[in-house]
């Protein structure tokens, strides 16, 4: 026993040593040698980056809240549940920061520094009260105060009192960033409030005895220290497009990863599996206990119900964020490159429901069929690109086979990245063409051959110093996230050969 423990002691070391690395270094490295490493990032090419990164975050809040608000009727986590309403709330002002970031098309009155810093200060102050309020939520117990619909309309009454306070009433908060001069001494003290709350946060789930599992435990902390740091970057930036600020974004995200994984991941998934586990042992008593049999088979399907809607309820609070970004570009008719970057990131958020909408509908809601999946994102990029698909032939050839969840969404960004790209720059002039498409499984790896007859590639084109998003996220999912190998040929047409292995993650349900 005493060598199990030393062994789970020396794994938390690592994991949390890994995080405080993952942090550190970066932040020393800027520091250490401002020569090398800080440089401040046209406008253009950082608002996208900061649209992802948001957007992103803003994704994960939501879903959140569809977790555990549509859950809470079979659940009953009254933690979850309030962990949900706050992430609403954090969600809805994230989007709003986004929208009021400089460089942005002004938010009814015209995008700032100090606009954003505030919807920025305001999200991550609530965002560490809702963290530190949670964990004195028990997770079993019944509140005579909880009334869902109240609770909702109360997180858009705080969304209208920020809206009207920083849009209207700026003058009423203290300045947080001055241009040309770079943060205020007010915004530094927020900041190390908000890092103070963060540690009261880490002492807390440190020590608590509600949280779910130590699995759950350990992403809560991973994320309160990651935001720890995050909020100490953006404590010394001079300017909203430096590196402080995109190293202060990614470790956001980093750290909304880690708290999709402690709400989705331990308070669903481990529960389930569990379940499943318990499901095995007491299926040897059928014969002499059919009746109880029964009971169970009625209990897994209304867990298999319960991990559908989660599914389900997934899909449709990414479609609500698709759904707002197109309704706010709508106030921008003429604008081309507002336009682009909505049909861009709106074309990346249809890749990620369609994988939830595939899952819901199959009886394995852990697995997609990838010629069913391969067939629906050709059909949606034809819809969603405009002209896409006249005098174009695609012949798509795919084995029966499944992908889990985690590779097929990487897999359906990389193949509507160079779907769309075919549909939109290799056959200029509506010329007549052909898409040639063929995937296969072949033990556990995958194999990927995309090939179009078009204008093909510049004689310059170079793919390793590529600095549009497109391009750049694919080569990042293919090699970094899927860990796979990749080459070009843009000589004759458009070739592609890509392969990855099929092994990196394990079947959750």
């Amino acid at each position: 026993m005493r060598i199990y423990n030393s062994f789970v002691d020396w794994k938390q070391i690592q994991f949390y040593g890994m995080i405080l690395l993952f942090c550190i270094v970066p932040i020393a490295c800027i520091l250490l040698l401002p020569d090398v490493f800080y440089k401040e990032y046209p406008i253009e090419s950082f608002v996208v980056f900061h649209n992802i990164a948001e957007i992103f975050s803003i994704i994960v809040s939501f879903s959140i809240f569809g977790l555990g608000y549509f859950s809470y009727s079979q659940s009953r986590n009254t933690q979850t549940y309030f962990l949900s309403i706050g992430f609403l709330l954090i969600g809805l002002i994230d989007f709003m920061h986004t929208l009021g970031y400089k460089g942005m098309p002004d938010f009814v009155t015209p995008n700032s520094g100090n606009k954003s810093t505030q919807f920025w200060l305001i999200s991550r102050f609530i965002t560490a009260l809702v963290f530190i309020f949670a964990i004195y939520v028990k997770p079993n117990k019944r509140y005579s105060a909880l009334r869902e619909n109240l609770y909702i309309a109360v997180v858009f009454l705080i969304v209208g009192l920020v809206y009207q306070l920083v849009i209207f009433n700026s003058h009423l908060i203290p300045d947080t960033y001055i241009h040309g001069v770079g943060l205020t001494q007010f915004k530094k003290n927020a900041e190390l409030v908000i890092m103070c709350m963060l540690v009261v946060a880490i002492v807390l789930y440190s020590f608590s005895k509600s949280l779910h599992s130590e699995k759950q435990r350990h992403y809560f902390l991973a994320a309160f220290i990651i935001c720890f740091f995050s909020e100490l970057v953006f404590a010394v930036y001079t300017s909203v497009f430096d590196v402080f600020n995109v190293l202060g974004h990614i470790l956001k995200v980093v750290a909304f990863q880690f708290i999709y994984k402690a709400v989705f991941v331990s308070a669903i998934n481990e529960p389930y599996e569990k379940l499943i586990h318990s499901n095995e042992l007491l299926s040897k008593e059928i014969k002499e206990n059919e009746e109880y049999a029964k009971v169970i088979q009625k209990s897994l399907k209304e867990k298999e119900n319960l991990i559908g809607e989660i599914f389900h309820r997934t899909k449709n609070s990414i479609e609500l964020v698709r759904s707002l970004l197109m309704i706010q570009s709508s106030d921008f008719p003429e604008d081309e490159n507002i336009r682009k970057l909505v049909d861009n990131t709106s074309l990346k958020i249809q890749t990620m429901s369609l994988v939830h909408d595939h899952l819901y509908q199959n009886k394995d809601l852990s697995e997609i069929q990838v010629s069913d999946y391969l067939l629906s994102l050709t059909e949606m990029v034809k819809t969603m690109v405009p002209g896409s698909g006249h005098g174009i032939d695609i012949q798509l050839e795919a084995n029966q086979g499944v992908l889990l969840l985690d590779t097929a969404v990487p897999l359906g960004l990389i193949f509507t990245e160079l779907l769309s790209n075919s549909f939109k720059y290799a056959f200029p002039e509506e010329t007549k063409g052909k898409i040639s498409i063929k995937f296969r499984i072949d033990g556990d790896r995958s194999y990927l051959e995309y090939k179009d007859n078009g204008v093909g590639l510049p004689t310059s084109f170079d793919f390793n110093d590529q600095k549009k998003l497109g391009l750049s996220l694919l080569k990042i999912i293919a090699e970094k996230q899927m860990g796979g190998t990749l080459s070009i040929d843009g000589t004759q047409g458009f070739s592609l050969q890509f392969d990855f292995p099929n092994n990196l993650y394990k079947k959750r349900v």
